[in-house]
């Protein structure tokens, strides 16, 4: 199941201007897939379009208010928030909390990803390559816990990569992508999550974006996703 954020139905005030570049970056991807072959333009980080593959990295201090940008973002609480739609483009999410070991978990993060890609109708093939018998295989109790990674590419990103792009640009949201491993310690759960998105972001669809939020001070994390190899090209935002 996918986690979800605790400040949903609360209040939110100001940071406009950082709806406004994530709608930018969607739209950039969408003309992208009626121009193929044109160079994502957007990026200022070397290497950053590679296969289309970049993204938006949030980075701010602790209680900047990261987390209730992104419950804004898919469940706004103004009717402009409402009228800018940017909620409708999301085909899935998930909050990671240090104090709830369940949403630092790979594998939950990877089942819930996949139900939402399911319930959101967006990816309308995605229903008929999930029934695929190499899919179901690794979807049974115990397969994602001992491949993550492998399981990752073949229910989520191999049967969206063959599937029919959607006429707009969609996006995956991870709230606190550092949580849990915010002492440095490489073997806690949250890290996993992290890296394995870093680690296959090049295989994500064109026109998928993905949106990460992290503490601006985890230097692993920032490494991660906008430095050395295995890079993740991005736009830093600090909020």
């Amino acid at each position: 199941m996918a986690q979800t954020s605790l400040l949903q139905g609360k209040r939110f005030y100001c940071r406009e201007w950082v709806f406004h570049k994530i709608q930018h970056c969607l739209q950039e991807k969408t003309s992208n897939l009626s121009a193929p072959g044109t160079s994502e333009t957007l990026n200022p980080v070397s290497g950053a379009g590679k296969g289309g593959s970049w993204g938006v990295l949030l980075v701010g201090g602790p209680g900047s208010g990261k987390t209730a940008l992104c419950t804004e973002l898919l469940w706004p609480s103004s009717v402009h928030g409402v009228q800018r739609g940017l909620h409708q483009h999301c085909l899935g999410f998930h909050f990671c909390r240090a104090e709830d070991s369940d949403t630092l978990c790979v594998s939950g993060f990877i089942r819930g990803l996949v139900s939402q890609i399911l319930r959101s109708g967006l990816v309308p093939e995605y229903e008929e390559r999930v029934r695929e018998p190499a899919v179901q295989s690794a979807l049974q109790p115990g397969e994602i816990e001992r491949n993550p990674a492998e399981t990752f590419k073949r229910c989520v990103l191999l049967p969206l990569l063959g599937c029919k792009a959607p006429s707009q640009a969609l996006f995956v949201l991870v709230d606190s992508v550092d949580e849990g491993c915010l002492t440095g310690d490489r073997d806690q759960r949250s890290a996993n999550i992290s890296e394995l998105l870093a680690a296959h972001h090049e295989l994500f669809p064109p026109w998928l974006l993905l949106v990460l939020s992290a503490r601006r001070q985890n230097k692993h994390i920032t490494k991660l996703f906008t430095g050395d190899p295995p890079p993740l090209p991005q736009h830093p935002l600090s909020v």
